[in-house]
């Protein structure tokens, strides 16, 4: 795959773009695109999630960066700041910290959802709690 294709990102069903392999990767780092996020580029032209492109790696997303399969993470340290949506519906504010136990019964109470957004000192951008593997429920 050559750096100089067009790059594309899937936002509320419009492609966005064209942009260069490093502005995606910026956009990617920064949370705005996440892994499950549909992304193609001019020169395959298919449609897939961004984490299946090879030239994106793993520790560029920030809904894995931190995480490491396998190794035990504090249910209980309130790390995680989250976004919620302004009582007139026009905006977000931050809420918390939370901590992970909290945020996982927010989500099975249905109080949160996992499409708002979550950030936590070491991360390089928000990301969606669903593509978060400590609140999976």
């Amino acid at each position: 795959m050559k750096n100089t294709s067009s790059w594309y990102y899937n936002r509320n069903l419009k492609p966005q773009g064209p942009l260069t392999l490093e502005e995606m990767r910026l956009l990617i780092h920064r949370g705005e695109v996440g892994p499950q996020d549909l992304i193609s580029n001019d020169e395959e032209g298919s449609w897939r999630p961004a984490w299946e492109w090879g030239v994106f790696e793993r520790t560029l997303f920030p809904a894995t960066q931190g995480y490491i399969p396998g190794v035990s993470f504090s249910e209980e340290e309130k790390e995680w700041v989250l976004l919620v949506p302004t009582v007139d519906g026009k905006g977000t504010v931050q809420e918390g910290p939370f901590s992970a136990r909290e945020l996982r019964e927010g989500l099975l109470n249905k109080n949160i959802s996992g499409q708002q957004y979550v950030w936590k000192a070491g991360l390089s951008g928000w990301c969606r709690i669903a593509d978060r593997p400590e609140f999976s429920v």
